[in-house]
């Protein structure tokens, strides 16, 4: 992913090299300013993202003539992100490499008129995933791959953890769970807890540590961690070097409407379960 910022007219020189691209963005983003983007970024889609006038916490990608609404992040990154796996879902396989957008006035303080392009190779979800995982939202299950790469690499105290993450209906999930300690996420609002705030991320990286898993609604809101999934495994098929987590995983994406992320204590892997299967390895 590259980040690129528009300069002033007087600090336009060759230095600058293909780093930035260039243009006057003015006051609001306009038909004319798209235009000169597209000219600079040949062959590139290049979308509009800008804020949604009737609610403060959504933002609006514009695409094929129509808006979808986005999420309201304090970070490019992650508005871009979000950005690029919606144009995916809807593009599917006429996705091209490279998409790119243009983050309006408003959408971010003090950010106005700088172009997010993103390699949709590098993104972690594959099209052949994102047929698997229609009806997630794809930008809570980026988020819980990025913690879990995370967790992974960096372990905790020195030592190598793993964990497992739930995505699905709470009341649903709510049948095959039972707690193991006292709910750490209990009391707390919605937003405060929600995945893809990144104050969140450190807090979910040290209850890791804890036996069970972590219990998340579909629009990423953490229900509960130190959470046991109690489901019966004996129509599971178990492989070398499974152990409960992997049973848990497979039967609980087998029996509801679920998305389990598994961090290999041992191994070290990632796994994606969909239906009782593993649909991606990292």
């Amino acid at each position: 992913m590259n980040i690129y910022v528009p300069i002033e007219e007087e600090d336009r020189s060759d230095k600058h090299g293909d780093e930035q691209i260039l243009f006057d963005i003015g006051p609001t983003i306009k038909e004319q300013a798209v235009q000169t983007i597209l000219a600079n970024i040949d062959g590139d889609n290049v979308f509009l993202i800008d804020p949604d006038p009737e609610r403060e916490d959504v933002l609006r990608l514009h695409i094929g003539g129509t808006t979808l609404p986005l999420s309201r992040y304090s970070n490019v990154t992650f508005v871009a992100r979000e950005a690029a796996l919606r144009v995916m879902e809807i593009m599917q396989e006429s996705t091209p490499q490279t998409l790119a957008f243009v983050i309006g006035e408003g959408v971010i303080d003090g950010i106005s008129g700088v172009i997010v392009k993103f390699n949709t190779n590098d993104l972690r979800i594959s099209e052949e995933v994102m047929k698997e995982l229609q009806g997630f939202d794809l930008s809570v299950i980026e988020q819980i791959l990025t913690i879990a790469e995370e967790i992974r690499d960096e372990g905790r105290e020195g030592r190598k953890i793993g964990t497992l993450f739930v995505v699905g209906d709470p009341g649903e999930l709510q049948r095959y769970a039972k707690q193991l300690i006292l709910n750490p996420f209990k009391g707390y609002a919605p937003e405060e807890r929600n995945i893809l705030s990144e104050d969140l991320k450190e807090t979910i990286k040290e209850l890791a540590q804890l036996d069970g898993a972590f219990i998340i609604s579909r629009d990423g809101t953490v229900m509960s961690a130190g959470t046991y999934i109690d489901v019966d495994t004996s129509d599971v098929r178990r492989y070398p070097g499974w152990g409960t987590r992997h049973l848990a995983a497979a039967a609980i994406t087998a029996k509801t409407d679920s998305v389990a992320i598994l961090v290999s204590e041992s191994g070290g892997r990632i796994k994606v379960f969909r239906g009782g299967r593993i649909i991606m390895r990292r």
